[in-house]
């Protein structure tokens, strides 16, 4: 057993030029306790396997690994979800496909078919899921190893009875038709520079060809012929897709562009005819 004073946390967070808060979050997750409860003591108490781990998650963190790929944990709408490198952390404007989904199926009994392409985590119907508690929910990527993680928070999150994991590149493994198709595809372009902790996310999950619009192109040509009459598709855009989203040829109508926080355009949604 090892004994840390807060002094000595202090220098750790100084050698390895981390906040002292989110070394305090780390050790917080390292000894199974609220973050404020560490806050107040003086000294901490930490078994020698305890301390080496402190060490290998502030070097980790050090190096501009995200605390959410660390704790392989991330929250979404209120949610947890295991999140790992082999998926995209759920982000907090991808909320506002939750939001909009909500506002066009009121009923939350509604026995709806539901279709995440390019799951990921699963954050998105996973969370439909425990909203409407009568829907069912077919979970598509092309990564193997995320649909394993989506497995795993389907489970964890008790809907896993409700659930199906189709490995399909876009639409080339899905044969019927669904209420509603949701969706965050990659939008970046290839040659825009991201911040180093983004990067922690797999390539595959960020970028779109050298426009970012690659993902679109395949999904909204594509979606009608997945989607029942009137049913809906929602996405997830980049800052500066808006016009260029409506420039792709399809079957749908566009309803509505949902602005977030910041202003920016960032969900749309279409209806099939």
């Amino acid at each position: 057993m090892k004994t840390l004073t807060k002094y000595e946390l202090q220098n750790l967070a100084i050698i390895y030029d981390i906040s002292y808060h989110e070394t305090l979050l780390i050790l917080a997750h390292i000894l199974n306790v609220e973050y404020t409860y560490l806050f107040f003591e003086k000294s901490y108490n930490l078994s020698e396997d305890d301390y080496k781990t402190l060490n290998l998650f502030l070097s980790r963190r050090n190096k501009g690994e995200p605390i959410s790929k660390i704790f392989e944990k991330k929250e979404f709408y209120g949610f947890n979800f295991k999140t790992t490198k082999d998926t995209l952390d759920p982000r907090p404007e991808t909320e506002l496909l939750i939001d909009l989904f909500k506002k066009y199926h009121l009923n939350s009994s509604q026995n709806l078919q539901i279709l995440d392409l390019g799951s990921g985590t699963g954050c998105i119907g996973i969370t439909l899921l425990k909203l409407f508690p009568n829907a069912l929910c077919c979970f598509a990527d092309i990564s193997a190893k995320a649909l394993s993680i989506t497995r795993e928070n389907s489970k964890m999150h008790q809907v896993l009875d409700r659930s199906e994991f189709i490995r399909s590149d876009w639409f080339e493994n899905i044969d019927k038709k669904f209420d509603a198709i949701i969706s965050n595809p990659p939008y970046v372009a290839t040659s825009y520079e991201l911040d180093r902790e983004t990067l922690y996310d797999p390539e595959a999950a960020l970028f779109a060809g050298s426009d970012g619009m690659e993902a679109y192109r395949n999904i909204l040509p594509n979606a009608s012929n997945y989607l029942k009459l009137d049913g809906l598709l929602l996405l997830e855009i980049g800052y500066n897709q808006a016009e260029k989203i409506k420039q792709i040829s399809s079957d749908l109508s566009l309803l509505h562009m949902e602005r977030d926080l910041a202003g920016i355009r960032r969900a749309c949604v279409f209806r099939s005819l």
